[in-house]
């Protein structure tokens, strides 16, 4: 911060010319700001309840959103997870393309005589 200088005479003598008088107190000035503060609704004590019901419905719904966001998203299998995955479909697919099927596994459909 710039310090002014103490010897700029001109400055000085300008400041005391044009120095306003202060304004005499109110002798009864305590007593008016008091009554004013009793007469005045309590808004800020209304302010901080509001404020006091906001910030767990904020702090809830934060909570909600994160816990939403992650049950939505299913983790990732682990690669030994996927690989034993892959040797599955593998040996259930190869099974089954190279399985001859028996006779008696296959069911022929015929029309039936009702008559």
């Amino acid at each position: 911060m710039t310090q002014l200088p103490n010897d700029d005479h001109d400055l000085i003598s300008f400041l005391s010319q044009h120095c306003p008088e202060v304004p005499p107190a109110s002798p009864d000035l305590e007593q008016q700001i008091l009554q004013q503060v009793k007469t005045c609704p309590q808004a800020p004590l209304r302010n901080y309840s509001r404020l006091r019901l906001i910030l767990p419905t904020l702090a809830a719904g934060l909570v909600a959103a994160i816990v939403g966001y992650r049950a939505l998203i299913p983790p990732q299998p682990s690669p030994a997870e996927l690989a034993s995955l892959e040797t599955f479909i593998e040996s259930n697919w190869q099974a089954t393309a190279s399985s001859e099927h028996l006779e008696s596994d296959v069911w022929h459909f015929t029309e039936l005589d009702t008559e």
